[in-house]
């Protein structure tokens, strides 16, 4: 008898790549996940760089005007709430981000 040890025969192929698929198929939700926990995180990120630049902006230029900016897609909308003793927010998609002067 003739033993086959050329490689791989059809059903051990077949095996192999069911099992990677399976492995693929459980992996692919978590990281899809996983990749929308991290653009969430960006997002709100940039909302406290950009909450940073405006305080310190109204604290150099003692104006305290609201803008808008738009980065990646997404408006970040900085707004005043009161004068100088206020609340400085940053308003994107359905979140807000704030900060007040009792905070320090």
């Amino acid at each position: 008898m003739y033993k086959n040890t050329k490689g791989f025969s059809l059903p051990e192929t077949l095996v192999a790549f069911s099992c990677v698929l399976m492995i693929c198929g459980m992996f692919i939700p978590f990281l899809m996940l996983y990749a929308s926990g991290l653009q969430k995180l960006q997002r709100e990120v940039e909302a406290l760089k950009y909450l940073r630049e405006g305080v310190e902006q109204a604290i150099v230029t003692q104006e305290f005007v609201d803008h808008t900016r738009i980065y990646k897609g997404v408006r970040y909308e900085l707004v005043w709430k009161g004068s100088e003793d206020g609340e400085a927010c940053v308003h994107y998609d359905t979140e807000e981000v704030c900060i007040s002067s009792s905070e320090g």
